[in-house]
């Protein structure tokens, strides 16, 4: 029928619910509606609670179709955390498409699931659900988004939740299913499983479901450390299981204990069983890492187990940090055992044909053990044989248990003429009883079956009893030398019974020995006398140590888990200062704490006095007084301190990170680094604190000396806020500070210094300046410098964050004449960028004067060295050195991009020059030793060298090859020049050699066409056996010819001569960018008397003229000694006549 009305639900007379609701017959079935609120929240279990909290309101619509389905027109349910809607239709017996969403308002949907002894807690932002296809066995498709999931000490951290099935038979329960979990972070306390599931977490599982059993076809399990894959079969009806998996993982998330044998990672692979009646069953057991590989079986079926696992570790040298030495070899491993699980019979062997351990190889090693692993009677027979260096090495004993008693008989072991041996009974407690007999005249070969290296004889007994329920073993040994590394011992004599040595021991006896030697400290004249005094042990004794006499005396007491200590007496001199115990003392450690009551030390006539207590927790109390600076001399050489310390310290709180409360005065401090710079003597006085947490904080600190004041206060914390400021200034003018060595002073006149720290630790604002009226060095001279540097952000525990400074100097003097004249007037150089822990970034650079503007930007890395950096600058060339000047503009332009990488390989890329009709372009690089440049240039107007020239020349310089002598290679070329109105064409030089300094070589020449006339020019510079020569040197120019050879002396002086016949030498003067005219023939001829080099000129000339001078009829025939330091000129000169404008000279005889 159909129907519609209004109900109320009270509760304890309190409405719980409204609902209205009609319901209508249709042709599709049965209409129904019902919409309503309520407050449902007190009628839910615990855990459910929070889906309801506040008020929850419903509205649905929908069809119960006739065919058998519901037809959801909509649905939603809505209260202050969730929201939830559904709409489609569900028929098993025709098509469906069923969707349901459900998500949280606000924060996540927190649900405590599962019992409450292991409860897991779930918070969800939501989940989709959605049914369609076939009825009955639709498409499902299930999703959920998860904030966490809490289990126990495992915790699962955003994770995305993904099921699908392509048909799933509602009624069967069966079909195909995959599965996809994702996970932002897995935190487990099983100390095992966390490394393995770090970084991301996924899951991909695909198979089957049926009534009968569960199919994993395909399952992955991946993280950042481990790569898995599993299948597997479980029948429902008898919990019968086949289980196949390959897992990968890194080896660093395994267990420390086992890491050294693997390698980067380790496969492993397994099948398992369990059949219908419970036998577990783990075949085809596979794992490789490195060198280490191993495989077997195993199975358990009641109370039995069967156990058979072989393996290789093929390279032992893994192991080598493990043991300390050097180890090498392979070994074979094996264990078996079976019976039963309580105690099974248990065989272990392990066999290798070499092993080598520091250097000693031990041969056909063989280890074998076999026995029941009875707890209530365990039994086992134990052998060990090999050969160490040809020597036989035998070990055995055996485990027997008779009556209850367990006992070690035939304990025996032997290597070349050592032998240990001895029989023990082990009481209820497990605890020997018994004498072990040592005789070792060689103990070489025993320290190297332990892996160790070491040299010398012992001999004696140790002999371990049981006094009235107390342990006791009595040591009586000799040696004449043994040593281990740098450490040496002569002449070693031990008689010591060590009573209660478990709980509470007290030793008494003697210990002596003639020399200790480590390293280069040697301790001679040891003796140390140990008494008992009834628990306690008393000792006193002395040694002379790395030449430094100490003395001690005092006892000492084991017990109850406490150490006590007494000391009456102690002194040591070291390096002619003596320290001495004031008065006696006591200190007991217990508990891992340590309290020292008033331990008072004179030093050096000061004395330091400590009480307190010392170990997890801090609480101690210092006080110095009157110590004398000079004790740090004899630790710092050239140090030459002198002045007194006093104050008080106090360390509190945990030793990890205490809080330390200080006062100090340092009075007449000098140093000779303070004479140096002429401070004077000087008074510091500084009190304050310290902790990791709250930084260092200054109450006060004040510096008076004669020349220098100074002043700080306030708080440095590189975790928290900071307000710190330090002042020094000079008392006078300025003060005068001398640094460096005599060699390369420097010499600085300090105005003021001032450093200002404000803000948080990693944004604080950071401040110094600094006035130097002078700064000076061998090579250099500023004046009137002011230094700023700035951040506004500085990360102090970092010493990272943006940084920007300037330095600006009234002038600067300089010897180098190149530079000098760049850094004329007042220098000003910026820099702005930031410092990284190991890297420099410029963003802007620049040093500015008078007649330079450059600027640069880059990085440069502090760890390695490498630098990045673009280089620019401009130039007035007026600046620039004289001889280059002349082809260049006003103003001159040079970029380049610089690179240094870690290994101190140069590249220089982009390099570009520029001043007016010059400019040039290329790359050059220093790398491994080898030098590569390409430079090309030109120089667009040559009339810059040469009134009387016109044209362009354009020039290439290569260089390739081993730094000290690369290969060499530069051309010169010019289509066309005019000079002195004569045309040059097809103009190229070309030089090509190898720049090694030792054996230098090199072939010139020089070719084109003048006036039409042909242009050859070559020479070959040659190194035979280290002497050089120019060979072949030759000229010619129409009919002028020059030619000749010379030798170079190591000064590459010329020897040797060259002949001139120069009918017309205008071409050549032309050629030379000038303008002449006339013939010269002759010779010139280089020599040399003793070191000093002659020229011999002889050469005669019709005529010559250059511009309005002229000469005619010449003849010279002279010679020129010493011509490059004190030129001396001897000979003649002969010309009918010389004009100079309208001057005319004749009859010239000189």
């Amino acid at each position: 029928a159909n129907w519609s009305g209004i109900g109320t639900f009270v509760v304890d007379g309190q409405i719980v619910t409204q609902l209205t609701g009609r319901h209508q017959l249709t042709d599709k079935g049965n209409y129904v509606e019902a919409k309503g609120d309520g407050d449902f929240q007190r009628f839910l279990p615990d855990n459910l609670k929070s889906l309801f909290a506040g008020r929850t309101s419903f509205d649905l619509a929908g069809t119960a179709i006739v065919t058998g389905g519901v037809e959801v027109e909509r649905a939603s349910i809505d209260s202050d955390a969730v929201h939830g809607t559904a709409a489609g239709i569900i028929d098993p017996n025709g098509a469906s498409d069923l969707s349901v969403e459900l998500a949280a308002k606000g924060p996540p949907i927190v649900l405590s699931l599962g019992a409450a002894a292991q409860p897991v807690t779930v918070a969800i932002t939501g989940a989709t659900a959605r049914a369609f296809g076939g009825g009955k066995a639709p498409i499902v498709d299930i999703g959920a988004s998860l904030v966490s999931v809490v289990a126990g000490g495992t915790r699962v951290d955003d994770l995305a939740a993904e099921i699908h099935s392509d048909g799933f038979d509602i009624q069967d329960r069966s079909g195909p299913v995959t599965i996809k979990l994702i996970a932002g972070g897995l935190n487990t306390d099983v100390a095992t499983l966390a490394p393995l599931v770090t970084g991301r977490v996924s899951a991909d599982l695909a198979g089957s479901v049926s009534k009968d059993e569960i199919v994993v076809d395909q399952g992955t399990l991946r993280s950042d450390a481990l790569n898995a894959s599993v299948t597997s079969k479980v029948t429902l009806a008898d919990l019968s299981m086949t289980l196949k998996m390959n897992a990968d993982a890194v080896s660093t998330a395994l267990p420390p204990q086992i890491r050294p044998v693997l390698g980067e990672r380790v496969t492993f692979s397994a099948t398992a069983t369990r059949d219908p009646q419970g036998l577990f069953a783990a075949n085809a057991l596979q794992l490789t890492s490195g060198s280490l590989s191993a495989s077997g079986t195993a199975s358990a079926t009641g109370t039995d187990i069967q156990a058979d696992i072989r393996g290789t570790l093929g390279d032992v040298s893994v192991l080598s940090p493990m043991v300390g030495v050097p180890v090498g070899g392979a070994v074979d491993f094996a264990l078996t055992a079976s019976g039963a699980r309580t105690a099974p019979d248990f065989s272990v062997s392990a066999d290798s044909d070499s092993l080598t351990a520091s250097g000693r190889t031990v041969k056909t090693i063989k280890l074998a053990a076999t026995g029941k692993a009875d707890i209530a009677n365990p039994a086992a027979d134990v052998s060990l044989t090999g050969s160490v260096d040809d020597q036989p090495l035998d070990l055995r004993a055996s485990l027997v248990t008779r009556d209850g008693m367990r006992s070690l008989n035939g304990l025996s072991l032997s290597l070349a003429d050592n032998k240990v041996s001895g029989d023990l009974v082990l009481d209820d407690t497990l605890l020997p009883l018994g004498t072990l007999t040592l005789e070792a005249p060689d103990i070489g070969p025993l320290a190297a079956l332990a892996g160790q290296t070491a040299a010398g004889d012992v001999q004696g007994s140790i002999r371990l009893s049981n006094d009235g329920g107390v342990p006791a073993v009595a040591i009586d040994a000799t040696s004449g030398s043994i040593s281990r590394g740098d450490l040496a011992a002569k002449t070693i004599a031990v008689n010591a019974l060590v009573a209660n040595y478990l709980k509470a021991p007290a030793i008494s006896g003697t210990i002596k020995a003639d020399t200790v030697t480590s390293g280069t400290t040697v301790i001679s004249g040891i003796g140390v006398d140990l008494k008992r005094d009834g628990d306690w042990t008393g000792f006193s004794g002395g040694a002379t140590v790395a030449g430094i006499p100490a003395t001690a005396e005092g006892r000492v007491k084991i017990g109850d888990g406490t150490t006590s200590v007494e000391i009456a007496s102690g002194e040591a001199t070291i390096r002619g200062i003596k320290a001495a115990v004031a008065q006696p003392s006591s200190l007991n450690i217990a508990n891992g704490m340590a309290s020292i009551e008033k331990l008072m030390l004179d030093v050096g006539g000061g004395s330091v006095t400590v009480s307190g207590t010392a170990g997890p927790t801090l609480d101690l109390a210092a006080e110095f007084s009157a110590l004398p600076a000079a004790l740090a001399n004899d630790f710092s050489p050239g140090l030459d301190a002198a002045g007194t310390l006093g104050g008080t310290a106090q360390v509190t709180g945990p030793s990890a990170a205490p809080d330390i409360r200080f006062s100090a005065q340092l009075s007449g401090a000098e140093t000779s680094q303070t004479r140096q710079a002429g401070l004077g003597p000087l008074n510091l006085d500084a009190a304050g604190s310290f902790s990791s947490a709250g930084g260092i904080a200054i109450d006060h600190a004040t510096l008076a000396g004669d020349k220098i004041s100074g002043k700080a206060a306030g708080t440095i914390n590189p975790n928290g806020a900071s307000d710190f400021a330090l002042d020094l200034a000079s008392t006078g003018p300025s003060l005068p500070l001398a640094l460096g060595s005599t060699e390369s002073p420097i010499n600085l006149e300090l105005q003021a210094l001032s450093v200002e720290v404000a803000g948080q630790g990693m944004q604080s604002t950071l401040n110094i300046s600094a006035t130097l009226p002078s700064a000076a060095t061998n090579l250099a001279k500023a004046e009137g410098i002011a230094l700023a540097l700035h951040s506004d952000a500085f990360d102090l525990k970092g010493r990272t964050g943006p940084i920007s400074g300037t330095v600006t100097a009234d002038k600067i003097g300089l010897d180098n004449p190149t530079i000098a004249p760049l850094l004329a007037g007042k220098i000003t150089a910026k820099v702005a960028g930031d410092l990284a822990t190991d890297t420099i970034v410029i963003d802007s650079g620049s040093v500015t004067s008078e007649v330079l503007d450059s600027g640069f930007n880059g990085r440069v890395s502090l760890a390695d060295g490498a630098i990045d950096l673009n280089l620019r600058a401009v130039a007035a060339s007026a600046a620039l050195p004289a001889a280059v000047r002349g082809v260049l503009a006003e103003r001159t332009q040079l970029s380049a991009a610089l690179k240094r990488d870690a290994n101190g390989n140069v590249i220089a890329n982009a390099i570009r020059l520029v001043s007016g009709a010059f400019s040039a372009d290329g790359q050059a690089s220093l790398a491994d030793n080898k030098v590569s440049a390409d430079v090309k240039g030109a120089l667009a107007d040559i009339s810059l060298l040469s009134g009387d020239a016109k044209g362009a020349i354009t020039f290439a310089l290569n260089a390739q090859g081993a730094g000290t002598a690369p290969d060499l290679s530069l051309t010169v070329d010019s289509d066309r020049l005019s000079v002195a109105a004569r045309e040059i064409t097809g103009l190229k030089l070309t030089a090509t050699g190898k720049g090694d300094i030792a054996s230098p070589a090199a072939d010139i020449s020089l070719t084109g066409s003048f006036n039409d006339e042909p242009l050859d020019f070559k020479a070959s510079l040659v190194t035979r056996q280290g002497k050089r020569s120019i060979n072949g040197l030759s000229l010619s120019l129409g009919d002028n010819k020059v030619s000749g050879d010379l030798a170079l002396d190591d000064r590459f002086l010329p020897l040797g001569t060259v002949a001139l016949d120069l009918p017309d030498i205008s071409p050549l003067a032309a050629l030379a960018l000038e303008k002449a005219n006339g013939d010269v023939r002759g010779t010139i001829a280089f020599s040399k008397t003793g070191n000093a080099p002659d020229v011999a000129i002889k050469a005669t000339t019709d005529s010559v003229s250059r511009g309005d001078l002229s000469a005619k009829t010449v003849t010279i025939d002279a010679s020129i000694a010493n011509y490059l330091a004190a030129p001396v000129i001897s000979g003649k000169i002969r010309a009918d006549s010389v004009t100079s404008g309208g001057t005319v000279i004749r009859g010239i005889d000189v």
